[in-house]
């Protein structure tokens, strides 16, 4: 028995070495890369991590993962589809230089050329163009993913805008000012065990699929024309039953050239800022009833057409808006301008015809919202923070009917995003999304609702 135990176990840790070996070995190699000489930030997708992370998950929770789900065949189409490119053990994308800065660039091995071009044009529906000298593209429906390939690597280009990448995606397929990957750029990004990292000049963030939870955070610089106040920040407290809760303690740059456009009202943000006293919070509480007219017309019986008005009652969101400002003068702004009646203390309704839009606060205190005389905010909390944005995802789905949408919003629970000013014109983002099943990856339960 001794012996065989003894045998049983230098085979497990062979297997282990030899495991950890071929894991060491993947990570390796997938870092030996060639990016563009013009690189502007990379994102880093660590394949194995992820791997590992869903596959210990698994272990622990064999029930979930393996019961028969006979209504949605979870992962059951996936399997039967070979996508036919070689995946490594991490996958970098790139922005590149004079490239829309959304739009993010890879380059794979094919391992399979018929089951990639099937992957392709039966799988997700893209047109591919054959072209000359064994070059070939193909995009999506939409145009915003786009693929340039041969016989043996596929360029791929992943963008908000559409726009012909044609030239750039031929660079890099054919590694066209090319060069090695270096610690010197990119050490940070290079040495994260992070599920995703991004890096761009000294900015950094991590992002982790856990247990119930994503998990994000990064150093970044702080957006142009906006100006944080060092030390402690007064804020309104969160209620965390609310649907939404927001707050900002920051002041922005007076800008005479930008101007916001709603209908034909035209407001010039060098006045909300002279107006304005660094503090906005929003919150979005429930869900109220308002009774609105609607006006038709009908022929009456000596066929005059005559208006008919009749009460609509209706739900909408009960949400408020409330800025610190030199109130009176910012009110005579936005009055002069239409977009708010001072006699009636509402939105123009012409600008927001959904709801009606009331108008309060005070001497110090503008606020917005769809609820009459709602009560004054009290800045009783101070934190080092100067930006807080919290998300009950179970109060939204409850509010918040839109089949579309409301099915990939199922798994989530809660989202608390935090941010601090470090120096430096830095800012420290902290967040975390919390799902419904806190035993089970969050990637997998995300996945679920696809």
């Amino acid at each position: 028995m001794k012996k065989f135990l003894k045998i049983a176990a230098v085979i497990l840790i062979s297997l282990l070495i030899f495991f950890i070996g071929t894991l060491t070995y993947r990570n390796y190699s997938a870092n030996q890369i060639t990016i563009p000489e013009n690189t502007t930030s990379l994102v880093k997708i660590s394949v194995d991590e992820i791997l590992k992370t869903l596959a210990l998950n698994a272990i622990s929770n064999p029930v979930h993962y393996f019961k028969s789900d006979t209504e949605k065949n979870i992962g059951r189409s996936f399997k039967r589809i070979d996508h036919g490119l070689s995946i490594p053990a991490n996958l970098y994308l790139y922005t590149i230089k004079d490239q829309p800065s959304t739009s993010f660039f890879a380059r794979f091995k094919i391992r399979n050329l018929q089951n990639f071009e099937d992957f392709l044009s039966k799988a997700v529906g893209f047109k591919i163009k054959k072209g000359s000298n064994k070059l070939n593209y193909a995009k999506s429906v939409l145009g915003n993913i786009a693929i340039c390939y041969n016989e043996k690597s596929a360029a791929v280009v992943f963008s908000s805008h559409i726009a012909n990448f044609d030239a750039a995606l031929k660079d890099v397929l054919n590694e066209k000012d090319f060069k090695k990957m270096s610690d010197d750029e990119f050490s940070q990004l290079i040495s994260s065990n992070s599920h995703i990292a991004f890096e761009e000049n000294a900015q950094f963030g991590e992002l982790d699929f856990k247990s119930g939870e994503i998990s994000f955070n990064g150093i970044f610089n702080t957006p142009k024309g906006m100006k944080i106040k060092s030390g402690l920040n007064s804020h309104q407290p969160a209620n965390t039953n609310n649907v939404i809760n927001f707050w900002l303690t920051a002041d922005f740059e007076r800008n005479t050239k930008k101007e916001f456009k709603l209908k034909n009202v035209l407001i010039e943000q060098d006045s909300l800022v002279k107006y304005y006293q660094g503090y906005i919070d929003m919150e979005w509480i429930n869900t109220i009833k308002q009774t609105d007219s609607i006006i038709t017309y009908e022929y009456n019986d000596d066929f005059e057409k005559v208006q008919k008005v009749t009460l609509q009652q209706k739900d909408v969101p009960n949400f408020l808006i409330n800025i610190s400002a030199d109130a009176l003068p910012l009110k005579n702004y936005l009055a002069r301008q239409n977009l708010i009646h001072l006699d009636s203390a509402m939105v123009n309704k012409s600008v927001f015809p959904l709801y009606q839009v009331f108008v309060g606060g005070n001497s110090k205190q503008v606020i917005f919202s769809t609820k009459r005389e709602p009560s004054l905010h009290q800045y009783s909390q101070k934190t080092n923070n100067f930006l807080s944005l919290n998300v009950n995802f179970k109060q939204l789905n409850r509010q918040f009917s839109l089949p579309i949408i409301s099915r990939y919003l199922q798994s989530l629970k809660y989202l608390a995003v935090t941010a601090q000013a470090t120096g430096d014109k830095k800012i420290a983002l902290q967040g975390k999304l919390e799902m419904n099943n806190k035993d089970i990856n969050a990637l997998y339960q995300l996945l679920k609702t696809l």
